[in-house]
């Protein structure tokens, strides 16, 4: 072989050499969702691919279907494919804990957000105070019903007590409104999603025809407390958590009934979470505990719901 085809053959082998190795070092983060069908989810997802994109990193999103063995199957794939970080919103405190552990112990950088687990291997959380949020709604509806309905309300409740998360927010809501004498929680039933949560309500507002306000302690119950007020065309005012494109144009909409919603920072919760992530697989040191402050949207204040619209009509476009 002469010189310049030796000097071509080893710039070409060293250009392939480097193509690989930069492959190779390429950051691969996996993100596991609680029920990725949820609009907070996908916002979480908007937060996550913004921090990865700008560091060059790759994104991998798998869907639990909130069921506690696809979330291990998932995170399992996720270690057998070599990932360098796991972002997860564990479905059980507990349950979730095996799955998650081999994943560390194979060496797998580990960050929780939304949700905790009882287990040492979590090291860094990101997220809000789960109490502190339905507490902020059950203030409101205190204020609202002192204010509004001479200190008397007959309120019904849809929840979601599978997840911890749901428990708190239920606690935090409960201790607040139970300060006003004149509220009386006269039904509840779980409400995730929103049509099963549409046709619990229509049941519930049937059998109690004086109730006036209902709470849903997530946007999935939000989205169908608003469609069955809706449907049945009863007085009631509905009280939410978790904003989304659907409820706030409901708060825009004089006829929806809503009248509040309690909300977290998604994507911020997303983008911290794949910052952090990012931090962890770099050395560097981070937080055991990043807390995103809470939000609340309200019909008598349509600029700041006009001003989420917007954010976030931009970003599900990206």
């Amino acid at each position: 072989m002469n010189k310049t085809l030796l000097t071509l053959a080893f710039s070409t082998a060293l250009a392939m050499g480097g193509a690989a190795c930069a492959e190779e070092q390429k950051i691969t983060i996996g993100a596991v969702q609680m029920v990725a069908e949820h609009e907070w989810f996908r916002t979480i997802e908007l937060g996550m691919k913004a921090a990865t994109d700008e560091a060059g990193a790759e994104l991998l999103v798998a869907n639990a279907q909130g069921q506690v063995d696809t979330e291990a199957a998932m995170v399992d794939n996720f270690v057998a494919s070599g990932v360098d970080a796991i972002l997860i919103s564990a479905l059980n405190s507990d349950a979730s804990v095996p799955a998650l552990k081999r994943a560390v112990d194979s060496g797998v950088d580990l960050i929780n957000y939304n949700t905790t687990i009882n287990s040492d291997i979590m090291t860094t959380f990101v997220g809000v105070d789960n109490t502190e949020l339905g507490a902020q709604m059950g203030r409101y509806v205190a204020d609202y019903v002192t204010k509004n309905l001479d200190g008397k309300a007959k309120i019904a409740l849809l929840t979601i007590p599978k997840y911890e998360v749901g428990q708190q927010r239920r606690e935090g809501f409960v201790a607040e409104i139970s300060k006003v004498p004149g509220i009386q929680i006269v039904a509840e039933q779980e409400g995730e999603l929103p049509e099963p949560s549409a046709n619990t309500l229509e049941t519930i507002l049937q059998a109690n025809p004086d109730v006036s306000i209902v709470w849903a302690a997530n946007e999935g119950g939000t989205v169908g407390a608003i469609t069955a007020v809706r449907a049945s065309g009863a007085a009631v005012k509905v009280f939410g958590t978790d904003m989304s494109l659907q409820t706030a144009n409901a708060l825009l909409d004089a006829n929806s009934g809503l009248v509040a919603v309690s909300t977290q920072d998604p994507f911020t919760i997303g983008y911290r979470s794949a910052q952090l992530a990012l931090a962890k697989i770099a050395g560097e040191a981070v937080p055991a505990e990043e807390i995103v402050p809470l939000q609340m949207f309200t019909t008598d204040k349509p600029e700041d719901v006009t001003a989420y619209l917007d954010k976030y009509k931009a970003l599900a476009a990206n």
